[in-house]
Protein backbone atom coordinates (compact mmCIF):
# COMPACT_ATOMS: atom_id res chain seq x y z
CA UNK A 1 0.00 0.00 0.00
CA UNK A 2 1.42 3.58 -0.69
CA UNK A 3 0.17 5.97 1.04
CA UNK A 4 0.87 10.34 1.68
CA UNK A 5 -0.88 10.94 4.76
CA UNK A 6 -2.56 9.15 7.88
CA UNK A 7 -5.28 10.50 9.65
CA UNK A 8 -5.16 9.97 13.32
CA UNK A 9 -8.26 9.41 15.79
CA UNK A 10 -7.08 10.84 18.91
CA UNK A 11 -8.84 9.09 21.99
CA UNK A 12 -8.02 5.79 22.22
CA UNK A 13 -5.60 6.20 19.69
CA UNK A 14 -2.72 8.64 20.74
CA UNK A 15 -4.04 9.27 23.97
CA UNK A 16 -6.56 8.03 26.87
CA UNK A 17 -6.78 11.70 28.90
CA UNK A 18 -3.48 12.67 30.26
CA UNK A 19 -1.94 9.32 29.06
CA UNK A 20 -0.14 8.25 25.81
CA UNK A 21 -1.24 5.14 24.36
CA UNK A 22 1.76 2.61 23.35
CA UNK A 23 3.44 3.36 20.57
CA UNK A 24 1.61 6.78 20.02
CA UNK A 25 4.76 8.81 19.92
CA UNK A 26 6.88 6.42 18.03
CA UNK A 27 4.85 5.95 15.25
CA UNK A 28 3.23 9.48 14.74
CA UNK A 29 6.97 10.18 14.64
CA UNK A 30 7.67 7.76 11.78
CA UNK A 31 4.84 8.76 9.75
CA UNK A 32 6.34 12.31 9.56
CA UNK A 33 10.18 10.69 8.89
CA UNK A 34 9.04 8.80 6.13
CA UNK A 35 7.59 12.13 4.47
CA UNK A 36 3.94 11.48 5.17
CA UNK A 37 1.76 14.19 6.00
CA UNK A 38 -0.45 13.69 8.83
CA UNK A 39 -4.02 14.83 10.52
CA UNK A 40 -5.36 14.69 13.90
CA UNK A 41 -8.68 14.10 13.51
CA UNK A 42 -11.58 13.69 16.20
CA UNK A 43 -14.99 13.13 17.17
CA UNK A 44 -14.22 15.01 20.47
CA UNK A 45 -15.65 18.48 19.74
CA UNK A 46 -14.92 20.03 23.57
CA UNK A 47 -11.48 21.79 22.38
CA UNK A 48 -10.34 24.20 20.18
CA UNK A 49 -7.33 23.07 17.67
CA UNK A 50 -5.44 25.15 19.45
CA UNK A 51 -5.80 22.95 22.87
CA UNK A 52 -5.76 19.84 21.28
CA UNK A 53 -2.32 20.43 19.60
CA UNK A 54 -1.02 22.12 23.01
CA UNK A 55 -2.32 19.00 24.52
CA UNK A 56 -0.48 16.57 22.07
CA UNK A 57 3.01 18.40 22.54
CA UNK A 58 2.45 18.04 26.24
CA UNK A 59 2.71 14.58 25.59
CA UNK A 60 5.58 14.51 23.31
CA UNK A 61 4.01 14.22 20.20
CA UNK A 62 4.78 17.22 17.66
CA UNK A 63 1.44 18.78 16.70
CA UNK A 64 -0.07 22.09 14.70
CA UNK A 65 -3.21 23.29 15.55
CA UNK A 66 -3.81 23.62 11.37
CA UNK A 67 -2.98 19.64 11.62
CA UNK A 68 -6.16 19.35 13.85
CA UNK A 69 -9.58 18.91 12.47
CA UNK A 70 -12.64 17.99 15.30
CA UNK A 71 -16.41 17.41 14.86
CA UNK A 72 -17.31 21.08 15.89
CA UNK A 73 -15.65 22.58 13.47
CA UNK A 74 -17.13 19.99 10.93
CA UNK A 75 -20.71 20.32 12.78
CA UNK A 76 -19.98 24.51 11.89
CA UNK A 77 -19.44 23.88 8.50
CA UNK A 78 -22.65 21.92 8.13
CA UNK A 79 -24.62 24.55 9.35
CA UNK A 80 -22.79 27.36 7.45
CA UNK A 81 -24.00 25.47 3.95
CA UNK A 82 -27.53 25.50 5.53
CA UNK A 83 -27.42 29.06 6.58
CA UNK A 84 -26.05 29.93 2.95
CA UNK A 85 -28.25 28.17 0.99
CA UNK A 86 -31.62 29.33 3.30
CA UNK A 87 -34.83 30.33 1.82
CA UNK A 88 -35.40 33.95 1.93
CA UNK A 89 -37.90 34.32 5.15
CA UNK A 90 -35.02 32.27 7.60
CA UNK A 91 -33.07 35.07 9.65
CA UNK A 92 -29.91 37.22 8.20
CA UNK A 93 -27.90 36.67 11.42
CA UNK A 94 -29.12 33.59 12.49
CA UNK A 95 -28.18 32.42 16.55
CA UNK A 96 -26.80 29.09 17.27
CA UNK A 97 -27.02 27.93 20.79
CA UNK A 98 -23.73 26.03 21.18
CA UNK A 99 -23.59 23.33 24.02
CA UNK A 100 -20.45 21.46 24.57
CA UNK A 101 -16.84 22.28 25.47
CA UNK A 102 -15.00 25.91 24.34
CA UNK A 103 -14.60 24.49 21.01
CA UNK A 104 -18.54 24.45 19.85
CA UNK A 105 -18.26 27.97 20.41
CA UNK A 106 -14.84 28.93 18.47
CA UNK A 107 -15.81 26.82 15.80
CA UNK A 108 -19.10 28.77 14.93
CA UNK A 109 -17.68 32.02 15.97
CA UNK A 110 -15.20 31.07 13.08
CA UNK A 111 -18.03 30.27 10.05
CA UNK A 112 -19.33 33.81 11.32
CA UNK A 113 -22.55 32.61 13.51
CA UNK A 114 -23.79 34.56 16.46
CA UNK A 115 -23.70 32.15 19.06
CA UNK A 116 -24.54 31.63 22.77
CA UNK A 117 -23.29 29.35 25.27
CA UNK A 118 -25.98 27.17 27.03
CA UNK A 119 -24.15 28.26 30.21
CA UNK A 120 -24.83 32.02 29.18
CA UNK A 121 -28.56 31.78 28.32
CA UNK A 122 -30.34 34.32 30.76
CA UNK A 123 -32.72 32.67 32.53
CA UNK A 124 -35.74 34.86 30.71
CA UNK A 125 -34.56 33.16 27.31
CA UNK A 126 -32.29 34.13 24.84
CA UNK A 127 -32.20 37.69 22.91
CA UNK A 128 -34.02 36.49 19.96
CA UNK A 129 -34.91 32.64 18.96
CA UNK A 130 -32.03 30.16 18.16
CA UNK A 131 -32.11 28.93 14.27
CA UNK A 132 -30.33 26.15 15.65
CA UNK A 133 -28.73 24.00 17.98
CA UNK A 134 -24.68 22.67 17.60
CA UNK A 135 -24.30 19.89 20.19
CA UNK A 136 -21.22 18.73 20.91
CA UNK A 137 -19.54 16.98 24.12
CA UNK A 138 -17.98 19.17 27.06
CA UNK A 139 -16.75 17.63 30.54
CA UNK A 140 -17.73 20.17 31.99
CA UNK A 141 -21.90 20.22 31.05
CA UNK A 142 -24.35 20.34 33.20
CA UNK A 143 -28.48 18.99 33.16
CA UNK A 144 -28.74 22.73 32.64
CA UNK A 145 -27.34 22.98 28.84
CA UNK A 146 -29.74 20.12 27.84
CA UNK A 147 -32.40 21.64 29.44
CA UNK A 148 -31.61 25.10 27.11
CA UNK A 149 -31.39 22.54 24.20
CA UNK A 150 -35.12 21.10 24.87
CA UNK A 151 -36.10 24.58 25.24
CA UNK A 152 -34.71 25.60 21.57
CA UNK A 153 -35.99 22.36 20.09
CA UNK A 154 -39.10 22.98 21.05
CA UNK A 155 -38.58 26.86 19.39
CA UNK A 156 -38.14 24.85 16.28
CA UNK A 157 -34.64 25.08 16.33
CA UNK A 158 -32.43 23.50 14.16
CA UNK A 159 -30.67 20.57 16.01
CA UNK A 160 -26.80 19.24 14.99
CA UNK A 161 -24.64 16.81 16.29
CA UNK A 162 -20.89 16.81 16.24
CA UNK A 163 -21.08 13.10 17.06
CA UNK A 164 -23.16 10.07 18.39
CA UNK A 165 -20.34 8.14 19.94
CA UNK A 166 -21.97 6.63 23.49
CA UNK A 167 -18.48 5.98 25.07
CA UNK A 168 -15.20 7.96 25.52
CA UNK A 169 -12.13 6.69 26.48
CA UNK A 170 -10.37 8.45 29.29
CA UNK A 171 -7.66 7.40 31.86
CA UNK A 172 -9.82 5.75 34.56
CA UNK A 173 -11.93 3.78 31.79
CA UNK A 174 -14.87 4.15 29.62
CA UNK A 175 -17.23 6.98 30.45
CA UNK A 176 -20.14 7.93 29.13
CA UNK A 177 -19.90 10.20 25.82
CA UNK A 178 -21.88 12.25 23.59
CA UNK A 179 -24.11 9.90 21.95
CA UNK A 180 -25.36 9.28 25.79
CA UNK A 181 -26.37 12.82 26.24
CA UNK A 182 -27.93 12.87 22.76
CA UNK A 183 -30.13 9.93 24.01
CA UNK A 184 -31.06 12.14 26.80
CA UNK A 185 -32.62 14.79 24.94
CA UNK A 186 -34.14 12.38 22.40
CA UNK A 187 -36.20 10.84 25.18
CA UNK A 188 -36.81 14.11 26.56
CA UNK A 189 -38.30 15.51 23.54
CA UNK A 190 -39.12 13.04 20.79
CA UNK A 191 -36.47 14.86 18.35
CA UNK A 192 -33.81 13.65 16.51
CA UNK A 193 -30.05 15.35 15.51
CA UNK A 194 -28.51 15.32 12.40
CA UNK A 195 -25.25 14.63 12.89
CA UNK A 196 -22.12 15.41 11.00
CA UNK A 197 -19.01 13.37 13.03
CA UNK A 198 -17.54 10.21 12.33
CA UNK A 199 -18.71 7.73 11.02
CA UNK A 200 -20.84 10.01 8.10
CA UNK A 201 -18.66 10.47 5.41
CA UNK A 202 -18.56 14.54 5.37
CA UNK A 203 -15.61 14.60 8.18
CA UNK A 204 -13.57 12.43 6.13
CA UNK A 205 -14.14 14.53 3.46
CA UNK A 206 -13.45 17.77 4.80
CA UNK A 207 -9.91 16.06 5.93
CA UNK A 208 -9.51 15.05 2.41
CA UNK A 209 -9.79 18.49 0.96
CA UNK A 210 -7.71 19.88 4.43
CA UNK A 211 -4.44 17.54 2.88
CA UNK A 212 -5.47 17.95 -0.58
CA UNK A 213 -5.24 14.54 -1.53
CA UNK A 214 -7.89 11.29 -3.14
CA UNK A 215 -8.98 8.82 -0.40
CA UNK A 216 -7.00 6.32 -2.18
CA UNK A 217 -3.62 7.73 -0.94
CA UNK A 218 -4.89 8.55 2.94
CA UNK A 219 -4.45 5.96 5.92
CA UNK A 220 -7.30 6.51 8.39
CA UNK A 221 -6.08 5.30 12.15
CA UNK A 222 -8.77 4.70 14.46
CA UNK A 223 -9.75 2.44 17.57
CA UNK A 224 -13.33 1.94 17.57
CA UNK A 225 -15.29 0.00 14.58
CA UNK A 226 -18.90 2.17 14.85
CA UNK A 227 -16.97 5.64 13.96
CA UNK A 228 -13.23 5.30 12.71
CA UNK A 229 -13.07 2.27 10.89
CA UNK A 230 -16.64 2.82 9.25
CA UNK A 231 -16.49 6.23 8.59
CA UNK A 232 -13.24 5.68 6.45
CA UNK A 233 -14.47 3.09 4.56
CA UNK A 234 -17.92 4.66 3.60
CA UNK A 235 -15.59 7.91 2.32
CA UNK A 236 -13.13 5.31 0.50
CA UNK A 237 -10.29 5.43 2.54
CA UNK A 238 -8.20 2.24 3.65
CA UNK A 239 -8.20 1.99 7.70
CA UNK A 240 -6.27 0.42 9.98
CA UNK A 241 -7.86 -0.41 13.92
CA UNK A 242 -5.05 -0.30 16.74
CA UNK A 243 -5.98 -1.92 20.05
CA UNK A 244 -5.07 0.72 22.64
CA UNK A 245 -8.25 1.71 22.81
CA UNK A 246 -11.78 0.41 22.32
CA UNK A 247 -12.75 -2.00 20.01
CA UNK A 248 -10.11 -5.87 20.10
CA UNK A 249 -8.88 -7.98 17.55
CA UNK A 250 -12.48 -10.46 18.38
CA UNK A 251 -14.35 -7.17 17.43
CA UNK A 252 -12.74 -6.86 14.06
CA UNK A 253 -13.06 -10.52 12.83
CA UNK A 254 -17.12 -10.07 13.90
CA UNK A 255 -17.49 -6.65 12.55
CA UNK A 256 -19.80 -6.29 9.59
CA UNK A 257 -17.98 -5.82 5.72
CA UNK A 258 -19.15 -1.72 6.20
CA UNK A 259 -16.72 -1.90 9.86
CA UNK A 260 -14.13 -4.22 9.18
CA UNK A 261 -10.50 -2.81 9.11
CA UNK A 262 -7.95 -3.34 6.32
CA UNK A 263 -5.75 -3.71 8.90
CA UNK A 264 -5.61 -4.81 12.69
CA UNK A 265 -2.01 -3.94 14.48
CA UNK A 266 -1.15 -3.71 17.85
CA UNK A 267 0.42 -0.08 17.97
CA UNK A 268 1.17 2.32 15.27
CA UNK A 269 4.25 1.64 14.75
CA UNK A 270 3.29 -1.98 13.51
CA UNK A 271 1.87 0.03 10.33
CA UNK A 272 4.72 1.41 9.32
CA UNK A 273 5.61 -1.42 6.60
CA UNK A 274 2.31 -0.62 4.89
CA UNK A 275 2.98 2.97 4.54
CA UNK A 276 6.56 2.89 3.10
Amino acid sequence: MAFRAVVFDLDGVLYRGGQLCPGAKEGTEAVRQDGLSVLFMTNNASRTPEQVAEHLRSLGIEADPGEVLNSSQVGAAHLAQMRDGAAEDEPDDPLVLAVGGPGVAVALAEEGFACLAAGDVPEEGPPRPFWAVLQGYGPAMKVHDLHEVAYALHEGAIWVATNADSTLPTSRGIAPGNGALLAAVTHGTGCTPDVVGKPFPRSYGIALDKLGLPSAEVLAVGDRLDTDIEGARAAGLRSALVLTGVHGRADADAAPTERRPDLVVERIPDLREHWR
